[in-house]
């Protein structure tokens, strides 16, 4: 269950692979909430992204092969 829902998500490509972003929240500054690790979502930042989008523009991603964004398979990917 998430605390705020987003105002608008989506995906952008890197190297071939989606990689999910939300954003909430409006204002001058941007926040900029990055994977804590490499296997924990962006759902890490459930509890201070309201408080946050109460006072600027908050941006969070899940990295790859987490939460919403693709998960490439193989040794290379």
């Amino acid at each position: 269950m998430r605390a705020r829902e987003p105002e608008r998500q989506g995906f952008t490509v890197r190297d071939g692979i989606r990689l999910h972003w939300e954003l909430y929240g409006s204002g001058d500054h941007t926040v900029f909430l990055l994977p804590t690790w490499s296997i924990v979502d962006s759902r890490f930042w459930k509890c201070q992204i309201p408080y946050l989008a109460r006072h600027c523009r908050v941006l969070a991603m899940d990295g790859r092969g987490n939460g919403l964004s693709d998960r490439p398979l193989g040794a290379a990917a």
